[in-house]
């Protein structure tokens, strides 16, 4: 390799820093148990709003699952812990036998997929663009033994005419003794290499993966209360990367501050929690965006705690308790758009979610089975915080690299005209300038507004700092007719063709009889109105233009509305 060469796949490297940074944008689940044939299965996709899709694919989750997308959002490689698939769903050269031992010769020789749920991450290369890195680790013995050593797996995926060939597989980087409750990665202080954390079982000892351009270097470090179970959780970084939190309910709460130069934890807080889920086998752990909320789930009720407060401990709130008969709250993850995704153990068609997650206390609204999806599925991926940039001024800061902002929002309508706003933006912003498009302002990070009429209006919030400044525009639209929150539906309403020569056409009304359906104008005067229980409209008579389609139920009831272009010509 030649050192012009090295030096393009360096500066690549650093560009890529300030871009948008979508490894995370795909979550994929859905298993069948049937071995052979296509799996029942859906995708969840966060771009400006998240959309669900189902599918039929080969491969098999149960509940180890790891996705990785390029920078841009697209999928590139997922696996169940058994091999790998590309984006086209065809396993990837050289990925089969991974995890080798006895889960595998129980799970994976028999069609399906492997059986642990935090066991395995993805995470791309911090100098080459072709090469994608995989960590995992296996049970071996016997069903009740334990999990050893911490495992990588890379692929190109470049190789193989663009299908994609596994460069190293199953190359022991840990040579010991691995918690099912721990495992994580972070951005190294300089905002290019990586830190993959991993802890011992039975133990109060953790190793600390440095992976650099150099190659992949371990440091072992022992800190803080040792754990005595070997129970489900989440070990899980803060946004920031400042602070490591490790949970499971037998073990109770762990809290760190991280070095992201050194790779070293430092004043180590216990939380014990002594309620009746000390039995339970299953956990789960999330932040806010923000940083300021950590949230536990416990099986039968997730507890909130208070990371800014003096006292954490007595800052913990029940959040949430199980509505039974329905599904248990169990692990989490925060999605690219700043809500908290929680699923029950074991196979479920349920998912809940955590709506405010930035608010203390019940004003967090935990909506549990908020999501009723058309399969079942037992995975959730687990995700680094892959727009975290470089600690800027600090020893590490050797690169030149800078936190340059990156703006992103979402809204949530809470009756009326009334909408609240809530910034998920990235690279440290200090500031927030919200334009609600009707002539008034916001500087709050996280503002409520009330717009003066039903209508369509273009939202922009920039974000700055000291490096520069992002906008993300997105158009927003509010009625006062029906209600102010869209029923929940079965499937996703997709809209196409958008932009329309005229005919509109949706999917996903799966149960509507009839539907009326509205169209404003961008001012939000009516344009069109009508009941049909066909599946699209015509709307050619209308001049070109940007316009807002509503639909409703037959009952008045609010389902869903879409930002349409019309172009005719």
């Amino acid at each position: 390799m030649n050192k012009v060469y090295l030096f393009w796949v360096f500066m690549a490297a650093l560009s890529t820093v300030v871009e948008a940074q979508k490894q995370d944008n795909i979550w994929l689940f859905g298993y069948d148990y049937t071995p052979g044939g296509l799996k029942e299965g859906f995708r969840f996709r966060f771009d400006d709003s998240l959309v669900i899709s189902y599918e039929g694919r080969a491969m098999d989750f149960v509940t180890t699952s790891a996705c990785i997308s390029d920078s841009s959002g697209n999928l590139l490689l997922y696996s169940n812990g058994c091999y790998i698939e590309n984006a086209d769903g065809m396993e990837v050269e050289g990925s089969s036998g991974l995890n080798p031992g006895i889960l595998y010769d129980l799970f994976c020789d028999h069609g399906y997929g492997y059986n642990i749920p935090t066991g395995m991450m993805a995470i791309p290369d911090p100098a080459d663009t072709a090469l994608y890195h995989f960590f995992h680790y296996p049970l071996v013995g016997n069903a009740y033994s334990t999990f050893k050593n911490l495992l990588h797996t890379s692929v190109d995926v470049t190789a193989n005419g663009g299908l994609g060939a596994v460069v190293t597989k199953n190359v022991p980087i840990v040579f010991d003794t691995i918690s099912p409750d721990g495992m994580h990665a972070v951005k190294h202080a300089n905002g290019r290499d990586w830190w993959i954390i991993v802890a011992k079982w039975y133990s109060n000892s953790y190793y600390t993966i440095l992976f650099a351009t150099e190659g992949l270097s371990v440091q072992k470090q022992i800190i803080g209360e040792p754990t005595w179970s070997g129970a489900g959780g989440q070990m899980t970084f803060s946004p920031d990367g400042s602070k490591l939190a490790r949970f499971n309910t037998r073990d109770d709460l762990r809290v760190f501050d991280f070095d992201r130069c050194t790779g070293t934890l430092s004043n180590p807080v216990f939380i014990p929690i002594q309620d009746n889920a000390d039995n339970e086998l299953f956990a789960g752990l999330a932040w806010s965006a923000d940083g300021r909320y950590l949230y536990a789930g416990e099986v039968k009720r997730i507890l909130q705690f208070d990371m800014w407060a003096s006292d954490i401990a007595s800052s913990k709130s029940i959040v949430a308790e199980r509505v039974a008969p329905g599904p248990h709250l169990a692990y989490l993850e925060i999605g690219s758009d700043g809500y908290i995704y929680c699923i029950p153990p074991g196979g479920q068609k349920f998912m809940h979610r955590i709506k405010q997650p930035e608010r203390g206390g019940l004003a967090c609204e935990v909506q549990q089975s908020y999501y009723e999806l058309e399969y079942p599925y037992g995975n959730l991926p687990h995700f680094p915080n892959f727009r975290l940039g470089p600690i800027d001024g600090s020893s590490c800061d050797t690169l030149g690299l800078d936190n340059h902002p990156l703006a992103g929002w979402r809204y949530d309508k809470t009756g009326g005209l009334g909408v609240d706003f809530t910034s998920v933006s990235w690279y440290e912003p200090d500031t927030w300038w919200w334009d609600f498009g009707d002539g008034t302002q916001s500087t709050e990070r996280n503002p409520a507004h009330s717009f003066p009429a039903p209508g369509a209006y273009e939202v922009c919030l920039t974000v700055s700092n000291q490096y520069g400044s992002d906008t993300k525009c997105k158009w927003v639209w509010v009625s006062t007719v029906g209600s102010s929150s869209p029923q929940e539906l079965a499937e996703p309403v997709v809209f196409y063709p958008n932009p329309t020569t005229g005919i509109l056409q949706w999917s996903g009304l799966l149960e509507a009889e009839s539907t009326t359906v509205r169209v404003n104008d961008a001012l939000g005067r009516l344009c069109f109105e009508r009941e049909t229980s066909e599946a699209s409209i015509d709307l050619s008579r209308l001049p070109d233009g940007v316009y807002f389609v509503a639909l409703f139920g037959k009952d008045g009831q609010y389902l869903t509305s879409k930002a349409l272009i019309l172009a005719k010509k």
